[in-house]
């Protein structure tokens, strides 16, 4: 059986249930739970799968799966939400380095969860891709795919392992309160990967060919990351056959693959920060769509997919090298993909930048945020998603007036007047422009730009003082677009 299945496991509750495994050719196998009772005959492959009708949230059960041979008993088995944590290193911060990080201790954490059982699968590498040299038996482990290792279904309190991702313990954990179900999560980011990492090498092949070529002198591939594969592998990075998490369609096959067939209710997403060292917005949006229906297609179901638009750092800060990154722009191309991808939702985190790091140290909010996507979008509950996101912009009488979703009690954290909005011509020259808040939209004068053609907000590397927010405090996104000219008086 996969190591998806074990004591404590979470199944998807309210769905057809799917039970897969190997054995012998020819054998008989049988499964039991909750008064359920399915036979398969193995086909010649080892392989066989058994549908159950769907469980209620609740349990625990006892799911036992039999042969002529052996027997497996899985105990204190529940029915609940199962949610799948991904992305890169933001994603895989622990929650024992959040606790570090604000000197709290267990019980300002887990005395807040709720009575319904909150667990965790995590899925980690046997040797992250940190800046070292690897040994050759971990290289060869990478090239058989044998390179992730998990401890099995452990519950999110403060006797479990701390290993847990920071986000994903937040989000489960509003959802454990909000729900009052049994909440799972299977976690498995890795750090510095880009899109094309997680999506299949046959869709890559027939999607986007240009990445597979020549990686290691690929201009769309990041300089640091090959750098780092080098760094790793050592002189086995000469060998065009030896593999690495970063190189395309890997982590797919090591961490997507495995757990495929596990059902999920859906996805949150923390990346894109790799991709903010190319200027190519184009790729970055068809890679990033291309991953999501990837994954929609491994599961069969148009899965929702919730993931965070990239917070703000001061890069020669936190990098020294003379590096320029696209942060403003990866933030631009992730709201713009909201209205591409069904199903989809964004959590805004420039709000918690730091300046000097490309891991902020307060991670509740996101996780936070990220379950109000769900809970509203998924779980239908009358809750407020998200902060303001642009809507429209037109000039009407030599000003510019923005509406935006989701902006009822349209303020500024700070009661000031609205920052880091700045407009240009059709030259693209931006500068900023004076604003305030006029009921639900916010208008704009800028007598440095006589025509007016773009408008954008908080589009700096380190936007922090962007202060827009609803009235649940919630921020609004970063964007850049177009204003509507139509209003123009001739």
């Amino acid at each position: 059986m996969s190591f998806l299945y074990g004591d404590g496991m979470i199944l998807q509750c309210e769905e057809t249930i799917h039970i897969k495994g190997e054995v012998m050719p020819g054998e008989w196998i049988s499964v039991h739970i909750a008064g359920q009772e399915k036979e398969t005959y193995c086909q010649s492959d080892g392989c066989w799968e058994v549908e159950l009708q769907s469980l209620t949230a609740g349990g625990p059960y006892t799911l036992m799966i039999a042969s002529r041979k052996k027997k497996l008993i899985y105990k204190d088995v529940y029915a609940g939400e199962v949610w799948l944590c991904s992305g890169q290193s933001n994603m895989g911060i622990t929650l024992i380095k959040y606790l570090k990080e604000h000197a709290l201790d267990d019980d300002t954490i887990f005395s807040k969860s709720g009575n319904q059982p909150f667990r965790y699968l995590g899925m980690e590498a046997i040797k992250p891709p940190y800046p070292v040299k690897w040994n050759r038996w971990i290289n060869r482990c990478m090239n058989i795919y044998h390179c992730v290792q998990t401890r099995g279904w452990n519950d999110c309190s403060k006797d479990a392992p701390h290993s847990l991702s920071a986000i994903a313990y937040f989000y489960g954990e509003s959802l454990s309160r909000q729900l009052q179900k049994p909440v799972g999560l299977i976690v498995n980011p890795m750090g510095g990967t880009s899109e094309y990492c997680w999506i299949e090498r046959r869709i890559l092949q027939r999607e986007c060919p240009e990445i597979l070529t020549d990686w290691y002198i690929n201009q769309k591939v990041t300089v640091w990351m090959k750098e780092r594969v080098i760094l790793n592998l050592g002189k086995d990075s000469q060998n065009h056959r030896q593999l690495h998490f970063y190189h395309p369609g890997y982590c797919f096959e090591t961490f997507i693959r495995p757990v495929k067939d596990y059902a999920i209710k859906g996805v949150i997403w923390f990346s894109g920060e790799s991709s903010a060292q190319l200027d190519d917005m184009d790729l970055f949006e068809k890679l990033q769509e291309l991953q999501i229906n990837n994954w929609r297609e491994a599961w069969g179901k148009c899965v929702p997919f919730y993931y965070v638009q990239l917070h703000g750092m001061n890069y020669e800060k936190a990098f020294g090298k003379g590096l320029h990154y696209y942060y403003p722009e990866i933030r631009n191309s992730q709201r713009r993909l909201l209205k591409r991808i069904p199903f989809s939702g964004m959590a805004v985190s420039c709000d918690l930048s730091v300046v000097n790091s490309v891991h902020f140290p307060d991670r509740k909010p996101v996780g936070e945020r990220l379950a109000r996507l769900a809970l509203y979008n998924t779980y239908d509950k009358d809750i407020i998603p998200c902060g303001p996101l642009y809507h429209e912009a037109s000039l009407r009488d030599n000003f510019i007036y923005i509406k935006f979703d989701w902006s009822d009690g349209l303020c500024t954290k700070d009661s000031d007047e609205p920052k880091t909005f700045e407009v240009a011509g059709v030259d693209r020259s931006f500068c900023p422009a004076k604003a305030w808040i006029e009921g639900n939209e916010v208008v704009l004068s800028c007598p440095e730009v006589p025509v007016p053609c773009w408008v954008h907000y908080a589009f700096g590397e380190y936007p922090v003082e962007a202060n827009l927010v609803n009235g649940e405090g919630l921020p609004a996104a970063s964007f850049e677009e177009q204003i509507d000219l139509i209003h123009i008086k001739i």
